[in-house]
């Protein structure tokens, strides 16, 4: 089990993943460069969260969804949770 205070946030993951360099910069040095391709992510994503949540079948979909996993060290806001209906296993 991790401390609140050593829960590492989603987005630096996902920076690790793309880049470790990335990673370092943003959360670490805390140092953020704009350019043309990180501006246009960033106008697209600034209505990802907008349509509200919905379901299609047996797939419910949350948008913006807050997660924390102390036993994962993790924390953070997921733009896109899906959550699949499975048939009972008993």
């Amino acid at each position: 089990m991790y401390n609140e205070d050593d829960l590492i946030q989603l987005s630096a993951l996902q920076h690790y993943a793309f880049c470790s360099r990335q990673c370092a910069l943003i959360h670490v040095e805390q140092v953020w460069s704009e350019n043309r391709l990180t501006a246009e992510g960033r106008i697209m994503h600034e209505h990802v969260h907008d349509e509200g949540d919905e379901s299609r079948g047996d797939v419910r979909i949350e948008r913006g969804a807050l997660l924390r996993s102390l036993r994962l060290g993790l924390i953070g806001k997921a733009d896109v949770v899906e959550y699949h209906r499975q048939a009972d296993r008993t």
